[in-house]
């Protein structure tokens, strides 16, 4: 079991959303690789669990009538930037009947695969927040057990900040490390989060929640 703490969410920090040449841009997006790479620094020095969520799709997945082809198994473009990796890392499939290993403590990043636009779509995710947060744990007085960071706002960002809201999570928005592809629709979305709840912070914020504490002399 992992001790419950603050835990990093990064979504969709993948190639074909993030950089100009991705299959499906989300504009800008490339102007928060900075702010990501400072929280996932968090989890590549162990002090903090990264999760991340990312598409994986196959040709025929529904939301590809939708969506331009984008982060299909096995590409370059379904590839996580390497500003957003740690490890040792444990992929967690799209698929039943995945056992979790026994010591997920071993693992500084945990990564999702999802082939819509929400991540508890894939049927191991609540199974594994169960295990990171038992029921009967205490939920933190203060700080948010859960800091929301990626693409896009107003899609799976939001998707992802709904799901753990509704299942009883506390949460923050890393606001300068998400990109929305309708900026006018992104900050509703991070307005309409904040009335259910979320706690909006920056990444400066962010970083100093899973920062050890200072001894003072």
């Amino acid at each position: 079991m992992v001790s419950p703490q603050p835990v990093l969410w990064g979504v969709d920090v993948q190639v074909d959303f993030m950089l100009p040449r991705g299959n499906l841009y989300v504009s800008g997006a490339e102007k928060i690789i900075a702010n990501i790479k400072l929280l996932a620094d968090a989890a590549r020095q162990g002090r903090v669990l990264l999760i991340s969520s990312a598409d994986a799709h196959s040709p025929d997945d529904a939301e590809l009538r939708d969506w331009p082809p984008h982060c299909l198994k096995g590409s370059s473009g379904a590839e996580l930037l390497p500003e957003a990796c740690a490890s040792p890392r444990l992929l967690i499939p799209n698929r039943k009947g995945f056992a979790l290993p026994q010591d997920l403590g071993t693992y500084r990043q945990v990564r999702f695969e999802k082939n819509t636009l929400d991540v508890f779509d894939n049927p191991n995710t609540d199974a594994f927040l169960a295990r990171i947060n038992p029921a009967g744990s205490p939920a933190l007085a203060s700080d948010p057990q859960f800091v929301v960071f990626g693409v896009a706002t107003e899609y799976c960002v939001r998707h992802t900040a709904e799901g753990l809201l509704r299942r009883g999570h506390s949460i923050a928005i890393a606001t300068d490390a998400v990109r929305a592809i309708n900026q006018e629709k992104g900050k509703q979305v991070l307005h309409d989060l904040c009335s259910r709840g979320a706690r909006l912070i920056a990444t400066e914020g962010a970083v100093a929640l899973v920062s050890p504490p200072r001894c003072s002399l």
